[in-house]
């Protein structure tokens, strides 16, 4: 009886998963529709088209089929919100892998990793000598990471998913909790539309610079989506150009703040709202102790401190924002330099964002915990302290939430380059560096990130990168919930 009732359990949360993947999966399949429209423009490319249409066109269709039941689904728990969206990441970036197979001639593995890196907007790539590839792959890449950005679960919620229970819980389990609206599917609308016009302005200021109309889209797609892969080697370095690369500082910003900030700057059409956030204080702030400190340890490489100011402030930018663009060589870099940038990659943009790694909030929130922690040492018994930073107000349990997340993460990224460190027999600060890179979804590397790397460690570069997206919780579920699934089915109890 027992062994019934977990049968029946299974089966309920079988049929509630596989509707959601469903309609999720047909979000993808339209996405992979998108790049075939780029024949209209580079004609020659049209022998490219089947390994866009045919499984764009396949995933709509089993789409459709698993998710037929969807609207008949009133309510699900968070536990199938979490397998739901930590599952439809990883299907995402399989199902992806054919242009990189069938186009570029790449292993699997390797497109698998280089799938996973534009999904979850990280950046770090199996690719070389981009200026040879067709513009609908590299388009493809950055399509991606833009709609990556944003995530696949909102941008679902824009255009198929209906309003109701089922889709909150996949929001949240999506690592996203900000509303700037009551209405959840309004919310992801405005979401989506400010990103349009953000990206929209990205591209006509990089056109109006000297960029091609091709460059200027890919570059202000993965600038504003924090992923930033590029259609050249050298990344925006390719360009070595001051107002290029100004540009993109801004569309970084733009991509690690909070959309509720932008909003507020849409609506009040004051930049108040932006600088009022504690988030944006808290990354100028990292920011302007990072660069002086990296102007100073790289005037010893560079003997020029225009250029160190200049690369010390693109790349911090980059590694706070969780962007992942370069203007030089970071395998030459001292290691203090190396360090500090995976210390801002680490610390992340602001939650509610585009950006990856710890997120802003939380690290602000631990230094304000530790000063509340110390008050109440201080203060008489009873004292009640008001646990606010900025305009957000936490509970107790917020704050341990943020806690064992806090700690997880650094778990993680311990466990990771402990196992690059060793695998590679390479220097502790870049197996850091580079799984720093892919937890917090940046794409810097200093340089072990190739097709020459280790297939046990391209596949625990891309765990980390799926990890660090869905901020740790939503894959632990997946993975634990997979493990009891199949342990209670072929238990004999």
């Amino acid at each position: 009886m027992f062994k019934v009732r977990k049968f029946i359990g299974i089966s309920q949360d079988l049929f509630v998963v596989k509707n959601l993947i469903g309609s999720l999966l047909q979000g993808i399949g339209v996405a992979y529709l998108i790049p075939a429209l780029l024949i209209w423009v580079y004609p020659r490319e049209i022998g490219y088209i089947y390994y866009f249409a045919v499984p764009g066109a396949l995933s709509v269709l089993i789409g459709a089929w698993w998710g037929r039941h969807a609207r008949q689904i009133e309510d699900i728990n968070l536990r199938q919100a979490m397998v739901s969206s930590a599952f439809v990441w990883l299907l995402a970036s399989l199902i992806s892998v054919v242009p990189f197979m069938a186009i570029a001639k790449m292993p699997f593995v390797d497109s698998w990793f280089e799938a996973m890196s534009a999904w979850t907007g990280t950046g770090l790539t199996m690719m070389h000598n981009l200026e040879s590839y067709p513009h609908i792959l590299l388009f493809w890449r950055s399509w991606m990471q833009w709609l990556g950005g944003i995530g696949i679960v909102l941008v679902a919620l824009t255009i198929l998913i209906h309003p109701g229970v089922a889709a909150a819980r996949l929001y949240k389990a999506e690592a996203r909790s900000e509303r700037i609206l009551p209405n959840l599917v309004n919310t992801s609308k405005i979401i989506f539309e400010i990103y349009l016009v953000l990206t929209l302005l990205g591209v006509y200021l990089y056109y109006i610079n000297g960029m091609s109309l091709f460059d200027a889209t890919i570059h202000s797609m993965t600038g504003l989506g924090t992923g930033g892969m590029s259609s050249h080697d050298l990344s925006i370095g390719y360009f070595n150009s001051l107002s290029i690369e100004a540009i993109t500082i801004f569309l970084m910003i733009m991509g690690a703040t909070n959309f509720t900030v932008h909003y507020k700057l849409f609506k009040e059409r004051s930049l108040k709202a932006f600088f009022q956030d504690i988030q944006v204080r808290y990354m100028f702030l990292f920011l302007f102790i990072a660069i002086a400190l990296i102007t100073y340890n790289l005037f010893g490489v560079t003997h020029s401190l225009g250029a160190s100011i200049r690369q010390a402030i693109f790349h911090s930018v980059s590694a706070v924002t969780c962007t992942g663009f370069g203007i030089a060589d970071l395998n030459k870099y001292p290691e203090l330099s190396k360090f500090l940038i995976g210390f801002l990659m680490v610390i992340g943009g602001g939650a509610g964002s585009t950006a990856g790694g710890i997120k802003l909030i939380r690290i602000t929130l631990m230094y304000e915990s530790l000063k509340w922690t110390l008050q109440e040492s201080i203060l008489p018994k009873g004292a009640v302290i008001k646990r606010k930073v900025g305009n957000y107000i936490f509970s107790e349990a917020e704050i341990q939430e943020v806690l064992s997340f806090t700690m997880t993460y650094v778990a993680l990224l311990i466990l990771g380059t402990v196992l690059m460190m060793i695998r590679l027999n390479t220097k502790l600060v870049d197996a850091f560096f580079e799984v720093a890179s892919a937890q917090g979804n940046v794409g810097l590397s200093v340089g072990l990130t190739s097709p020459a790397l280790p297939v046990d460690l391209k596949v625990l570069l891309i765990m980390h990168m799926w990890i660090g997206r869905l901020e740790i919780f939503s894959t632990l579920v997946f993975l634990v919930s997979t493990a009891i699934a199949f342990a209670s089915l072929f238990s004999r109890d």
